[in-house]
């Protein structure tokens, strides 16, 4: 893995985006930002589920808010995170926090769907006064923890030997 990793990082487009002063530091820049957006839309939406905000507003409408956000985030959130992983391959992808970061993101993502098809899905969440059953409380507070966690790990990344020590490929 890592002779194919050195190689990848070897070819032309990872070193003119790795050699660039400001390739990198703008991609890191815009990859924070979209993190901060979609953990804010998912925060939102999430205190509304939980009865704490927007109590004046339907969960339907909370969704249509902020759930585009997020979405639209998350794909830029994805761009980035490619152009990081080519100039970086060796430090992204040996690193144990990447691949538990990426772990994480499928299940908030699988998560976030399932809610969005059980709000969808039923017309009561129409209603501004309606309030979430037990298990979308669950969801939504395990959804804060999951982004949460996802953000340490991300900056985990670059400190991975001294976070996970000889366990990391990346001290090996």
């Amino acid at each position: 893995m890592r002779e194919f990793l050195t190689d990848l990082s070897q070819t032309p487009l990872a070193l003119a985006l790795a050699t660039s002063s400001w390739v990198v530091p703008a991609m890191q820049s815009i990859h924070i930002i979209s993190i901060a957006i979609i953990f804010m839309s998912v925060l939102i939406i999430a205190l509304r589920v939980l009865g704490f905000a927007w109590g004046d507003t339907s969960m339907h409408q909370t969704l249509d808010r902020f759930a585009p956000w997020a979405t639209l985030a998350l794909i830029v959130l994805a761009c980035t995170g490619v152009v990081l992983i080519i100039a970086e391959p060796i430090r992204e992808l040996m690193a144990i926090s990447f691949w538990v970061k990426m772990a994480l993101l499928v299940i908030a993502i699988i998560i976030s769907l399932r809610f969005i098809r059980a709000v969808r899905g039923d017309a009561g969440f129409a209603e501004p006064d309606v309030v979430a059953n037990s298990t979308l409380r669950r969801n939504a507070l395990a959804t804060i923890v999951i982004w949460v966690a996802i953000i340490f790990m991300g900056r985990f990344i670059a400190y991975d030997p001294l976070i996970w020590g000889s366990l990391s490929p990346i001290s090996s």
